[in-house]
């Protein structure tokens, strides 16, 4: 049951309703986050109630190894203790997303060796929005073994900080320090706030129903019969496509935070107008800003800086595979990461000049590069992506081209 249906406007509009009237009170606060809770767990279980099982493991070992941190004296048990919650969470994640990807590799590798070797595949269902909690989980444990938070002892509380439903799915991915306090007082009822989160709601159902969904039919049937595309017209297809994931992912935040606006909680914002950046590098500060800060908190800054430029390559392409478990997202991870390293420097001094049209065309440049990596992102594979790239060397000829 996702967002843009009638059915959970349904639910929604009851909740929204119930909530304001009898839960939202300084008297009867955990019932208000236990209403939160059992709806996001009702939620995430109209998808498969069996992931429900996988997501209370995890928030419960989480729960009480940050506790056993916040207590523990000896720096070498709260390192091993955070450690352990990074496993297990990492563990998940990579049973159930990755298995696969690693499986079908190594039997690549030992087929190229002339090894005899066939691991099995599990073709399991992927359970929905695991790698948005799980990176939330794990930017928890961390924070507490940091000391920049305390652990949570309301075990409501941080359930529901784990399964909040509007951001349960597709993020932002919230960072403790910001949401967690919300769970923990009332916010009255505001009207303004209200109008402003019904209007959000409005333009990411617009966004997500009639732009990125009609794209999408377009996009699909392109990919789907990429024999009649030439140059020209996959070229559209791409920024086509471009348009569809930037109108999807932004329109549901939008929703997102509208939904968590008419309850009282404000989630952090995860688009800013990435399609009218400067350059490449600002395309992805202004692009799911949530999860690349993660990366850059979580991963990046630890890592050692005389090894700054490949630093920038693992992360973005440890980046390209948490969007998806294949070699086509791994090397969209690594060739935007090059772009940043190699091409954006060079298109940044180019729109340093005072000729406009220079400006102008390093932007668009950077843009191009962008959408154009995007391929790989789409297709299902990384020899499809290959075969779709390989449009641009067929040109219409002139006689075919209806005047």
């Amino acid at each position: 049951m996702g967002f843009a249906t009638f059915y959970f406007w349904i639910c929604f509009g009851g909740l929204f309703l119930a909530y304001w009237k009898f839960f939202n009170q300084n008297d009867r606060l955990w019932v208000r986050n236990l209403v939160l809770l059992l709806t996001s767990y009702a939620f995430y279980a109209s998808f498969d109630w069996r992931f429900l099982g996988i997501i209370l493991v995890s928030t419960t070992v989480d729960f009480a190894i940050a506790k056993r941190i916040d207590r523990e004296r000896s720096e070498e048990w709260r390192r091993r203790l955070m450690v352990l919650s990074v496993v297990m969470n990492l563990g998940f994640l990579s049973i159930f997303k990755y298995h696969n990807f690693f499986i079908d590799s190594a039997n690549q590798l030992f087929q190229v060796l002339g090894i005899e070797f066939l691991a099995g595949r599990l073709d399991w269902v992927l359970p929905v929005g695991i790698s948005f909690y799980t990176f939330q989980s794990i930017s928890y444990t961390i924070d507490v073994y940091r000391r920049e938070i305390t652990a949570e002892q309301n075990a409501v509380n941080f359930y529901t900080y784990i399964a909040f439903f509007p951001q349960l799915l597709a993020g932002p991915i919230e960072k403790a320090g910001n949401l967690l306090p919300q769970f923990r007082s009332v916010r009255a009822f505001n009207i303004r706030d209200t109008k402003q989160a019904f209007l959000r709601i409005l333009w990411g159902i617009f966004k997500k129903v009639v732009i990125a969904d009609r794209l999408a039919v377009f996009v699909n049937s392109a990919y789907a019969n990429s024999d009649e595309l030439n140059a020209y017209s996959f070229a559209v297809v791409v920024c086509a496509f471009t348009f569809q994931l930037y109108c999807d992912f932004s329109g549901y935040c939008d929703m997102a935070i509208g939904m968590a606006k008419l309850l009282g909680f404000d989630l952090s914002e995860n688009f800013k107008r990435p399609l009218l950046a400067k350059n490449i590098r600002d395309v992805y500060q202004r692009w799911h800003i949530t999860i690349h800060a993660w990366f850059r908190d979580y991963l990046y800054l630890q890592l050692s800086p005389k090894t700054k430029y490949l630093n920038v390559l693992l992360v973005f392409a440890i980046a390209g595979l948490w969007h998806g478990a294949g070699l086509n997202f791994l090397f969209w991870g690594c060739i935007n990461g090059l772009f940043v390293l190699l091409v954006d420097p060079v298109l940044n001094s180019i729109g340093k000049s005072q000729i406009r049209l220079f400006t102008v065309g390093s932007k668009l440049m950077g843009h191009a590069v962008v959408y154009l990596s995007l391929v790989f992102f789409r297709s299902p594979s990384f020899e499809e992506a290959v075969d779709m790239l390989s449009l641009f060397n067929k040109w219409p000829r002139v006689a075919d081209i209806d005047l």
